[in-house]
């Protein structure tokens, strides 16, 4: 910001680094008191960007201004990869500065493939900064990871069940038995986040129903466990990914449908970069023999969620 000084005209320079090296068309910039991007957009006081115009641009360039309203630009070009990590800069004259000097604001930056911020998103993120009389303020959003785990979460995490038990019923060499749990995750992390499961096969005693060390096909009259983050049709059980951060995955041997593993320890999803927030739906199958001993099998698996700070 070139002045602080509150309802002042003047210019901003925003400068950020693309994290993901993908074709991008565009860059949207939401002008908001909140950083957080899921949250409801409330207009910082006074501030007015729509006479704004790009007067200057380094690193990733080519762009052209799209003014959407007093709190909205869309930086738009013709789609192509980012070249670098390296820092690219905007700077916008005739912005108008909010003139609530009590609350800082921020801006909500995400990149998509589209020239119009529509579509899939790839990275985003949020820089802050805030009106005064005499002084300079600089802040920061702090670290955050949301995780979340029940048989059924919101995709915020803002509400759960609180169910984390599920009787798969009674085991028969001619059925297959399912069941599913769901998990909501995001992170500011630069790194990303990464969800590990740990646990055991489900088992009576000594006895064991083991689990499949790669992908495999869930097959009837067998002693099988098995789960997968994916949506099924054999048998039908699951639901793919939910939310707008596509950048959030299921780890490839968890990923393919009507395919099971489990490995006590594995990575099952995780993104390389910051993500808010996605949330994935835990397949779970379990299949048994006819000589299968009898007795009462169970297991508790454990999800661990990680950020990469």
């Amino acid at each position: 910001m070139n002045s602080t000084t509150p309802g002042a005209t003047t210019s901003y320079t925003v400068s950020f680094r693309y994290m993901t090296p993908v074709t991008t068309g565009s860059v949207d910039m939401l002008f908001c008191i909140n950083p957080i991007p899921y949250e409801p957009c409330v207009t910082p006081p006074g501030l007015d960007v729509s006479n704004a115009v790009l007067s200057d641009q380094s690193g990733e360039t080519g762009y052209t201004a799209d003014i959407r309203s007093a709190n909205h630009i869309v930086l738009t070009r013709t789609p192509s990869v980012i070249s670098s990590g390296d820092m690219s800069s905007y700077k916008f004259d005739n912005i108008v500065n909010p003139t609530d000097t009590a609350t800082s604001f921020s801006i909500r930056l995400s990149s998509y493939a589209s020239t119009n911020a529509t579509g899939p998103l790839i990275d985003f993120g949020s820089v802050k900064g805030q009106v005064t009389n005499g002084i300079t303020i600089e802040t920061q959003v702090p670290p955050m990871l949301i995780f979340c785990v029940a048989e059924q979460v919101s995709e915020d995490c803002s509400n759960t069940n609180d169910n984390y038990y599920t009787d798969m019923g009674q085991l028969d060499a001619n059925s297959t038995l399912t069941a599913q749990s769901q998990m909501a995750v995001g992170t500011n992390a630069t790194g990303g986040f990464a969800i590990m499961a740990n646990g055991a096969p489900p088992a009576a005693g000594t006895n064991v129903i083991d689990a499949p060390s790669v992908p495999t096909l869930s097959e009837k009259g067998s002693n099988q466990f098995g789960i997968n983050l994916v949506a099924n049709t054999s048998p039908a059980v699951g639901n793919d990914p939910e939310g707008a951060f596509a950048n959030a995955i299921p780890s490839p041997d968890y990923s393919v449908p009507d395919q099971y593993k489990f490995v006590s320890g594995d990575v099952v999803a995780y993104s390389p970069n910051v993500s808010l927030v996605r949330k994935f739906t835990v397949s779970y199958i379990l299949n048994s023999s006819q000589d299968l001993r009898p007795g009462v099998y169970s297991t508790t698996i454990t999800y661990i969620a990680s950020g990469r700070f």
